[in-house]
């Protein structure tokens, strides 16, 4: 048992100590060939994207927000029938034992 143990420490402060102690890595800059789809516009933050992702990404968002909405109405409105019929039934029940 104190080798597994000892062992586990050990592994942990090795991994510990090559996360610490690691050389910093310079971040290049993405080179892309003339005529590649990447290689356009830069968006002012400095992010590479392109229109058709930023298109393709407000028409996912515009469906998922139409969706929820429909969602909304439809569990607003199934809400209310459920409630209706309680209604009808605490209703005739009150009709019944009096």
């Amino acid at each position: 048992m104190r080798f597994v143990i000892g062992l586990l420490l050990g592994f942990g402060l090795g991994f510990a100590g090559a996360i610490l102690f690691a050389p910093e890595k310079k971040k290049d800059a993405v080179h892309w060939p003339e005529g590649h789809p990447a290689a356009g516009g830069v968006s002012p933050n400095g992010r590479r994207v392109s229109g058709s992702l930023q298109q393709a990404i407000r028409s996912v968002q515009d469906r998922v927000n139409e969706a929820w909405e429909e969602a909304r109405k439809a569990s607003q409105q199934a809400e209310q029938e459920m409630q209706d019929r309680y209604q009808q039934a605490a209703g005739r029940k009150a009709e019944a034992k009096k």
